[in-house]
């Protein structure tokens, strides 16, 4: 487990994943797939980002979240609904879309909870492809998060 006291919330990294803050702390937290062979191409990863909102209200939150993402090339909603994680509430959502720079298909499966206007949004990020695969561990990442 990966604790940020900071921002008050831990989250588990799978082994022989590289993690930490990026040095234009563009998000609070990020972890990257490392390579597993050489022709292995690693597009996994996910990332806490925190925002602070006058809006308090988690359903009203998420419904400005979509607004904001659901811009992306090809953005297609393919589950959303509630869930809760170790006693918070949390919206969740799996999309799809196509990414900007490779133009590859991709999975984003998103928790956003909402804790007094501090917003918490776990991104995690695979390719279309991949997702089968990789949403187990997911789910994993997922349910060890604290908040």
């Amino acid at each position: 487990m990966v604790r940020d006291t900071v921002n008050g919330f831990e989250v588990g990294v799978p082994v022989g994943w590289r993690y930490g803050v990026p040095a234009n702390q563009s998000v609070s937290f990020i972890a990257l797939r490392q390579k597993g062979t050489e022709a292995d191409v690693p597009r996994e990863n996910y990332n806490i980002n925190i925002l602070h909102r006058k809006e308090q209200d988690l359903d009203k939150t998420f419904k400005e979240f979509l607004l904001s993402v659901g811009e992306a090339e090809d953005f297609k909603v393919i589950e959303q609904g509630d869930t809760t994680i170790n006693e918070r509430r949390y919206k969740y959502l799996i999309e799809k879309h196509k990414n900007k720079h490779s133009g590859e298909s991709m999975h984003n499966y998103v928790l956003l909870a909402n804790k007094q206007g501090k917003v918490l949004i776990l991104t995690m990020v695979t390719t279309s492809e991949n997702f089968p695969q990789f949403k187990p561990l997911f789910d994993k990442v997922a349910s060890s998060l604290r908040y």
